[in-house]
């Protein structure tokens, strides 16, 4: 190393090997560059930033989220540091626990989001917590429904809300015209996602309507698929094969239509029907009561 050293003081310009640093008769050009030269001889790693230096502030910040992570959910240390292994984020998480906190959700539910559907919870942008929890408060429904919905806590209801918005908007609606739909009709987050989807799949690819009726008619994916919708569908695709339709099938027909109304008028009048329909409709003195009636008047209010 010393004849290195020697060897690149010999290949020095003749001016800078014969100069004395403090000559005044040295421009302060040359001085400054000789200074310069003699500190990197005498020690090469002057000029190198230590690693420590770099790796403090990184340290730093992962000991803040540690500390923000045990005060918004909870965590262990040992929890934290697993969960940050698999999130490669970590600015984003930052700023998402900050406005949890702020919500003041309990620190059992960020914990169990966080545990089982991390991508769903950070996969939300700043401000949309805030928001889907005040549209969650605000629900215009059953107290019954209300309650399932939030069974497992707000937050866990506003990741499944955001969850089927994204579903709808992949599908054609605008994020603003799913989340309406959503908010008309939250039986749709007690369906899970891959139903809500069959359910979709089936309003467009077997029933040909367009996505866009759903903002008119959202109770749709709040009814039950297999049970409702499709042997309402099966009659009218026979009618419709041996000419016993006469206007025009609607959304209506599937989705505010009583079972027993739906029969008399798409059914009864063909025999052949009730085994496609699933059998003989009843009349029940319970079909209108006061309860549906009331939500009706909501869903319709809802869309004005």
């Amino acid at each position: 190393m010393a004849f290195a050293i020697r060897a690149i003081h010999h290949r020095l310009p003749r001016s800078l090997h014969h100069s004395n640093p403090l000559s005044t008769s040295a421009s302060s050009h040359d001085l400054r560059e000789l200074l310069r030269i003699q500190r990197i001889l005498s020690d090469p790693a002057a000029t190198t930033q230590p690693p420590q230096t770099q790796q403090r502030p990184r340290a730093a910040a992962t000991a803040d989220l540690h500390q923000l992570l045990h005060r918004a959910a909870g965590l262990s240390t040992a929890e934290a540091t697993s969960l940050l292994h698999r999130i490669p984020n970590t600015h984003r998480l930052e700023h998402l626990l900050q406005e949890l906190r702020g919500l003041r959700l309990p620190a059992d539910e960020i914990k169990n989001a966080l545990g089982s559907d991390p991508d769903g919870l950070l996969s939300m942008e700043p401000g949309e917590p805030s928001r889907l929890v005040e549209l969650l408060d605000e629900l215009r429904c059953r107290a019954a429904i209300k309650d399932q919905v939030l069974s497992h806590g707000v937050l866990s209801a506003a990741i499944a809300t955001r969850r089927r918005v994204e579903l709808l908007h992949e599908r054609g609606l605008s994020r603003r015209d799913a989340l309406r739909v959503i908010s008309v009709e939250p039986r749709a987050i007690l369906y899970s996602l891959e139903d809500v989807e069959r359910k979709v799949e089936f309003l467009v690819g077997r029933m040909g309507f367009e996505i866009g009726w759903l903002v008119e008619y959202p109770e749709f994916l709040g009814i039950n698929l297999d049970r409702s919708i499709i042997p309402r569908h099966n009659v009218v695709e026979y009618l419709a094969s041996v000419g016993g339709l006469g206007d025009p099938i609607e959304m209506k027909h599937y989705v505010r239509f009583s079972r027993l109304r739906f029969y008399n008028l798409f059914v009864k009048p063909y025999p052949e029907c009730e085994r496609i329909f699933g059998g003989l409709v009843r009349e029940r003195k319970d079909e209108s009561t006061e309860e549906n009636v009331r939500d009706m008047k909501l869903v319709v209010e809802s869309l004005h």
